[in-house]
């Protein structure tokens, strides 16, 4: 529409309602905005085929690494020596790069979740790394330390057989390979091979070779089955695992610890309160582990809480009561810091903890050398942007470690002269936001501020086009308006 070609009344018209349109909508955005934009967040958070979620999730979005170190016996060959205690030296990391897939997705629109395998698949990085994948480690040889263990609350006449086959087969204390055999490309061990040839139900050996994650890279099987909640219709449940391998409990602990419960450290449900733990369900672990609040702080200017791993993580029962169900029956329950990892290993004497027996008893560390525990370097950590849930930096890590003990029915183990737990490795893993996730973190957390700025001016314009219309009528001074005098009166042509 041309102006000139508007009268005065569409003039005043146009000026008037445009104003106060103006107005009316820059009010409404300073007072709504924030509330809007909230759940216009939030409506993009669940899950479904090819949300803007979805496409976050579906394949890794960051880079991902997973390191590990290795513990090398540097006196082997001194174990029988009371005067000299076993010495570990940590080598590594050993990093790789993960890129995880979900599979295999099968959704269920009545429980609103999702069912998928993690195909997880990982690259060496040398450049993350300090050492290669062929150094040479010692260890102690876990089929013969595991296979004492197991068998030694059977009859004298079974550990007397199991001495014999140790002595033929192959049995040993210690046995030395490269770091990525260790790792990925497993070792064939005589007395592996002499198990599963007997394929015995009583046994249970299945493979002539074992390795840290032997079978696990480029292959999506390993960890099973995960199905998560999607978000639809509750948020506060989104990512919370509901069941593992299609059952909502494990077979591994007993009563409520053998719940599945937690995030899988992917989705984190928005709106976390500060007395609310972080619940992790480590599927390696077959368990989950908590951690909890510890700091409000910024990161990267972003504002975050700080999550970490206390003496409560690995708690199974001497400081909360209802962790003790985490104990193993018909075995001692081991001192706080430490959790039996038996049930999953058939029984063997392998254990978690943090690394370097960190915030653990010290009868952990009291018959080795070489480790010292470091809160700076060996607790978890969770730094959450709580009010959408985004994880912005997460350093997850455990020791795994083997108990090896004297046994005077086993030829190889009767004149050890300590018995004490001997760190195996520690997985780590690492991540932090990128810079262009990080980008839009931040505009997501101003949107509430830039759609009021956006109302402020609005209002601002809208308050000044009524003024300017205001000015104009009072000084008639409308494009096309006469102010004529006329015997004492004012009049307009």
């Amino acid at each position: 529409m041309c102006c000139r070609c508007c009268s005065v009344k569409q003039q005043k018209l146009w000026v008037f309602s445009v104003g106060s349109v103006l107005v009316i909508l820059g009010v409404v955005l300073i007072a709504a905005w924030p509330t809007l934009s909230d759940l216009l967040v939030y409506s993009m958070f669940p899950l479904s085929p090819g949300s803007f979620m979805f496409n976050k999730w579906v394949i890794t979005p960051v880079p991902l690494y997973l390191n590990f170190f290795l513990y090398n016996w540097t006196n082997s060959h001194l174990a029988n020596d009371s005067s000299v205690k076993p010495n570990f030296v940590e080598l590594g990391p050993y990093a790789f790069r993960e890129v995880k897939v979900k599979e295999d997705l099968k959704w269920d629109n009545n429980e609103h979740l999702v069912t998928f395998y993690g195909h997880r698949t990982w690259y060496f990085d040398a450049s993350k790394s300090n050492g290669s994948l062929d150094d040479m480690i010692t260890a102690p040889h876990l089929p013969t330390v595991g296979g004492a263990k197991i068998f030694r609350p059977q009859h004298p006449i079974i550990r007397k057989i199991l001495n014999f086959g140790f002595n033929r087969e192959g049995g040993k204390l210690a046995m030395s390979h490269t770091a990525i055999d260790w790792i990925f490309n497993g070792i064939y061990d005589d007395i592996m091979d002499f198990g599963e040839r007997l394929h015995s139900p009583f046994i249970g050996i299945k493979e002539s070779h074992f390795g840290y994650f032997y079978k696990r890279n480029d292959t999506k099987e390993a960890e099973g089955t995960f199905s998560i909640h999607t978000g639809k219709g509750d948020l506060t449940q989104l990512g919370d695992l509901k069941y593992w391998n299609g059952s909502d409990h494990t077979s591994y602990w007993q009563g409520e610890c053998s719940r599945v419960n937690g995030s899988t450290g992917e989705l984190w449900s928005p709106g976390k309160k500060w007395q609310d733990p972080v619940t992790i369900f480590f599927s390696d672990s077959s368990r989950y582990f908590n951690i909890y609040p510890q700091t409000n702080e910024t990161y990267r200017g972003v504002n975050v809480r700080k999550y970490t791993s206390t003496e409560l993580t690995f708690d199974s029962g001497y400081i909360a009561e209802d962790t003790k169900c985490f104990c193993v029956h018909g075995r001692e329950c081991p001192k706080n810091g430490v959790i039996d990892y038996s049930p999953v290993t058939f029984r063997a004497p392998v254990y978690i903890s943090h690394p370097h027996f960190y915030m653990t008893d010290p009868l952990y560390r009291a018959n080795t050398t070489g480790l010292n525990p470091d809160p700076q370097k060996h607790g978890i950590s969770l730094v959450l942007e709580p009010k959408f849930g985004i994880p912005m930096d997460v350093n997850g890590q455990v020791l795994v470690s083997a108990f090896v003990e004297r046994d005077e029915k086993i030829d190889i183990l009767k004149d050890l002269a300590w018995n004490f737990y001997a760190p195996l490795f520690v997985i780590q893993l690492k991540t932090e936001i990128s810079d262009d996730l990080l980008s839009l973190v931040k505009l997501i957390l101003n949107l509430p501020h830039i759609g009021q700025y956006i109302g402020i001016a609005l209002t601002i314009i809208g308050l000044i086009m009524i003024g300017l219309g205001i000015y104009l009528t009072k000084k008639h001074k409308w494009r096309g308006e006469a102010f004529v005098k006329d015997k004492g009166t004012n009049s307009v042509k």
